[in-house]
């Protein structure tokens, strides 16, 4: 009896399925699953340079120099506020701390403070410029510093501080001298008739009475080398070192397949600069001191009407207008299509102008390869920003 139980439990068992081993691999793919998150986070998180819609993030400035950690800020887009602390320990200047951190998203346009190191007998130089000369020793007279005026001739109001040495954000010891340069107010002088000069009398003649020249060439039946038309005319009043727009004879006929200039003196910089775009023409727009509203074209070069050959570049002069002039971030540019570029620029309230950059590679023809203040800079309503444009040589043969 016994021996038959035995049988039928080794039968009973013999039928018995193994028992099942777990499954390894939904583990190993949810394992790989979550290496690959890490790794994507990870990359999320170290990326600081902007790119595919992201902010960009506060650089690593501390045991820097003031002056370096200031340019590197700035390369970012961000204005720097510098105040001091004594410390013995660090040499003097010495980035000690800065505030967002290091890594924090911050837009362009964004402030930054950082902490530098002082000794205990030097005091942070205050920014004084654009204060008047009492308001300025004010300010130096509360840091335990001494004020030095030197006035100049200036297109700036009188009295108004345009300089200072040391610049603000500097250490300086206690009682030491900061030289002012003050503005003594614009010194005015007649425009000179210069159509019918050559280029090197004109020249020559603007810089005696104080003005700086601007240069634009185009064909003309007068000899080649030869002014043919200026701006602001003959006789008008302006300041000191403003500048003074001649367009130069190349000798061609200028009716030979020409396009005529569009006439847009009192019109906005925004509707002017579309319809010399829509011309056929390139433009560059120059702020210029006048009493009318602030935008508004108040000449151009060459003057409306006049025949120009297609794809020339033209000047227009636009007026600053009255009163104060906010500032505002200057938009970021880079990488855009050279009219985009400047219909963005003139649609913030500034003006521009264009320079080209050679260049070899074909991705950059036509595109703003570089900016003059960079992108997210606070600049002055009517400011002129420079654009760098790629250009790819001429074909040769």
């Amino acid at each position: 009896m016994f021996r038959r139980r035995r049988q039928v439990t080794q039968e009973t068992a013999a039928l018995s399925p193994p028992p099942r081993r777990p499954l390894l691999w939904p583990w190993l793919v949810l394992l790989l699953a979550l290496v690959i998150t890490g790794i994507a986070a990870a990359y999320l998180l170290s990326r600081d340079d902007g790119t595919a819609g992201a902010k960009p993030r506060v650089p690593a400035v501390v045991g820097l120099s003031t002056a370096a950690a200031t340019e590197k800020l700035a390369e970012r887009g961000y204005s720097v506020i510098v105040r001091g602390r004594v410390s013995s320990g660090a040499r003097l200047g010495t980035v000690l701390s800065e505030s967002p951190s290091p890594g924090t998203e911050l837009d362009r346009g964004g402030q930054v403070t950082i902490v530098v190191a002082r000794g205990p007998s030097t005091v942070d130089v205050p920014n004084v410029v654009g204060l008047s000369v009492d308001q300025a020793a004010v300010r130096l007279r509360a840091a335990s510093l001494e004020g030095r005026t030197v006035k100049v001739a200036s297109a700036q109001p009188n009295g108004r501080v345009i300089r200072q040495a040391p610049p603000g954000g500097r250490q300086a010891r206690k009682g030491s001298t900061v030289v002012l340069t003050a503005s003594k107010g614009p010194t005015f002088a007649k425009v000179p008739p210069l159509r019918g000069l050559t280029e090197a009398s004109a020249t020559a003649t603007l810089s005696r009475l104080g003005f700086r020249l601007s240069v634009s060439r185009i064909p003309s039946t007068q000899p080649k080398g030869i002014v043919v038309s200026q701006a602001p005319s003959p006789g008008t009043r302006e300041p000191e070192g403003s500048i003074v727009g001649i367009n130069v004879s190349t000798g061609g006929n200028a009716a030979a397949g020409g396009v005529v200039m569009p006439k847009v003196v009192g019109l906005s910089q925004a509707v002017a600069v579309d319809r010399i775009e829509r011309a056929g023409l390139g433009v560059d727009s120059y702020p210029v001191k006048s009493t009318r509203p602030r935008g508004t074209v108040v000449s151009e070069l060459p003057a409306g009407g006049t025949q120009v050959p297609p794809r020339s570049h033209v000047r227009i002069n636009v007026s600053l207008g009255s009163g104060a002039r906010p500032k505002r971030p200057v938009p970021d540019v880079f990488g855009q299509a050279e009219a985009e570029a400047r219909h963005a620029l003139v649609k913030a309230g500034f003006t521009v102008q264009t320079v080209d950059q050679p260049t070899s590679d074909p991705a950059e023809q036509g595109i703003v390869v570089k900016q003059t203040p960079v992108g997210g800079r606070q600049a002055a309503l009517g400011s002129q920003i420079v654009i760098y444009v790629g250009r790819l040589p001429a074909p040769t043969g």
